[in-house]
């Protein structure tokens, strides 16, 4: 049985995958969906104390003391520099990787790199005003929501550790070699990073790419499409559910 984790984005918490992962689960996958250190129902942890490092010690060690193999490795919007880490760590237990609306770097690159000097600025802002700099609130969102998705959604947001965003992907491996992957645009999110990060990779070696006509929250606003296309996608590669 392929076993699918997915890992969320910044702010958020399993919560996001709740809908998705119920789909997924009677599709036959074997799924996990942890909440990342210091978001959501863990934010007691202090945000000083929470890196990127964290989080990628997070997944690495969920597949690692689970004794997950075959894994799926979905990764939404911050999500994409946690399942990076994790493949880096652990790739002999991922099979595949899908990136939705998410961010994919290079090692040396940090979050704050790949949205440049504008989201970074904002970004320390919105911390320093909001605890002195160790955590960064949620930004107004850039998408249009319903106002019942807006009030639903926006108030389980956390923020976000500083850490988490300033620090660098580092590969531990002298040569980085990946499994088979696939990069989600959703392109109704008109201005983000991630359209130039869809561009980069979508013609790339080793890649398959794929559109949603959505905005930025659509695992939490649409699980069904997204559990959907992930399912298609990892029977498309030969990984099956039950």
């Amino acid at each position: 049985m392929t076993t699918i984790v997915l890992v969320h984005g910044a702010w958020a918490g399993a919560w996001s995958w709740k809908g998705a992962a119920k789909l997924l689960r009677q599709r036959g996958f074997d799924v996990y969906a942890p909440t990342l250190t210091g978001i959501a129902e863990r934010s007691h942890v202090p945000p000083e104390n929470v890196s990127l490092a964290s989080h990628i010690a997070d997944v690495a060690g969920l597949m690692r003391y689970e004794e997950l193999e075959n894994v799926l490795l979905v990764g939404h919007s911050y999500g994409g520099m946690v399942i990076t880490g994790a493949a880096d760590r652990e790739p002999g237990r991922v099979a595949g990787m899908i990136y939705l609306d998410a961010f994919v770097p290079e090692s040396g690159q940090s979050l704050w790199d790949l949205v440049g000097p504008h989201g970074a600025a904002l970004h320390r802002k919105l911390a320093q005003d909001h605890d002195g700099g160790k955590s960064v609130p949620r930004p107004p969102s850039p998408t249009a929501l319903s106002a019942a998705d807006a009030e639903r959604i926006g108030r389980m947001f956390t923020p976000q550790p500083v850490k988490t965003l300033e620090d660098k992907f580092v590969s531990v491996r002298p040569t980085q070699t990946w499994p088979q992957r696939h990069y989600i645009l959703c392109r109704a999110y008109a201005g983000s990073p991630f359209h130039a990060i869809a561009a980069r990779v979508k013609d790339a070696p080793g890649w398959s790419y794929g559109e949603f006509d959505a905005l930025h929250d659509v695992p939490r606003t649409d699980p069904k499409l997204v559990a959907d296309t992930i399912a298609e996608i990892a029977r498309g590669w030969g990984l099956a559910g039950a």
